[in-house]
């Protein structure tokens, strides 16, 4: 099995000669884009390596953990991996009605308890505390903050991702385009003066069935109704009427994993960042790591060849309960040794340990249980006090010195 260490997480860092741990300064803000490249506010590049802190998008609108360590304590640990930021998730009906109307129903308590000042508010309310926990408050503290990059996982809570969620545009037969855009000015809104925030505009576009067929996203093609391409136009120029600084972050296709569309049809607006998916069951079974490169410089990392945007990974992710040789194998070092050649941006999924109720939506199959084993964490334990160390030793070779 991998080790699911329950050791000091400092302690164990020591022992895995990282190129360095450091995150990005509160100096570095606010980021910017040039070429393919994130600079930081004195113009020097950055790399962007972190984990995703689901959980928001599911059942009851919590991202996981905040029942087991308060989040001032869970930052610490995320920085202490040599991590400097999180993506989190959520979906637009734990923050407004489909009718655009604010969602006030208070969030299990117990989802909470070890961050009472969350007690008794709303999955909007607590992510606002969040955010600023990771950020604000750790830079006033003498701390690096944790660049948050929020993330439209869903429009109706729960499980995701499939086609038959059919939440795979930005709206859909219960869900109107005007509520998605309402959800991302009212969160542009908030953090407007927070420099540490970024936005990931709709997570893992794929097909979905709407009035009675089923249609298929595309890219630049100028179609209002499956034009992904046009809706990130249109989203951004609605954030950027509030907060005109702020990193975007654009998915491909196919579940994320297709940005071939980008070369002719770029989204065109300052400061965006191409978001690739990649996983093992998005590649044939026994591939060359010469045929992976191959395969993922078409879809994606030719815009880092070419110099055209930053290229940033918001998931990727394997199975750590497994014989540690098989981590070692296939797919996941074939991922790691071709985005240290394209000094990717990259953002593991996940951070927990433990899972939260995740019903999918449109079927109301639940997939996923409370208190179940995530088997992707980097967190072990149900107390989500242990680390996967060697995972995050495989990882290592991604964490160089940042800013530089």
């Amino acid at each position: 099995m991998a080790q699911n260490a329950q050791i000091p997480l400092l302690s164990a860092l020591r022992s895995f000669q990282y190129a360095a741990l450091m995150p990005l300064p509160a100096s570095a803000f606010p980021l910017r884009t040039s070429g393919a490249k994130i600079l930081g506010a004195d113009g020097a590049p950055v790399r962007l390596a972190g984990v995703n802190w689901g959980g928001g998008q599911q059942d009851e609108g919590v991202p996981y953990g905040l029942d087991k360590l308060p989040a001032s304590e869970i930052g610490d640990r995320i920085a202490a991996m040599g991590l400097n930021h999180v993506r989190i998730p959520f979906s637009v009906g734990s923050f407004l009605t489909s009718k655009g109307s604010p969602v006030t129903a208070h969030a299990p308590a117990a989802r909470t308890a070890a961050n009472p000042a969350m007690t008794g508010l709303s999955p909007w309310q607590i992510l606002q505390i969040l955010v600023n926990e990771l950020t604000v408050n750790r830079v006033s503290q003498g701390k690096d903050p944790i660049y948050c990059i929020l993330n439209q996982h869903l429009l109706f809570p729960g499980w995701c991702c499939a086609d038959e969620d059919n939440n795979g545009f930005w709206y859909n037969d219960n869900w109107g385009a005007l509520t998605f855009l309402a959800c991302w000015k009212m969160i542009a809104d908030r953090f407007a003066g927070n420099p540490y925030v970024g936005y990931d505009l709709h997570n893992e576009p794929r097909k979905a069935t709407i009035g009675g067929a089923v249609r298929t996203p595309t890219w630049g093609d100028g179609n209002g109704l499956t034009d992904v391409r046009l809706a990130y136009q249109v989203t951004i120029d609605k954030i950027r009427s509030s907060d005109p600084d702020a990193l975007c972050f654009c998915e491909g296709l196919s579940y994320a994993g297709d940005l071939t569309g980008w070369k002719n049809a770029p989204v065109g607006r300052q400061n965006t960042v191409a978001s690739l998916h990649d996983y093992s069951w998005f590649h044939p079974a026994g591939q060359t790591q010469a045929a992976y490169e191959a395969q993922m410089d078409a879809k994606a990392g030719y815009l880092v060849t070419q110099n055209i945007v930053p290229l940033w990974a918001g998931e990727f992710g394997a199975n750590t309960d497994v014989p540690l040789a098989s981590m070692r194998s296939g797919w996941l070092p074939r991922f790691i040794a071709w985005a240290g050649k394209r000094d990717l941006h990259w953002c593991w999924w996940e951070l927990s340990a433990t899972a939260v109720k995740g019903t999918q939506p449109a079927t109301n199959k639940v997939r996923v249980q409370a208190g179940q084993r995530e088997a992707f964490s980097l967190m072990a334990g149900q107390d989500w006090r242990g680390t996967q160390t060697d995972l995050l030793a495989m990882l290592a070779p991604l964490m160089p010195s940042l800013p530089g």
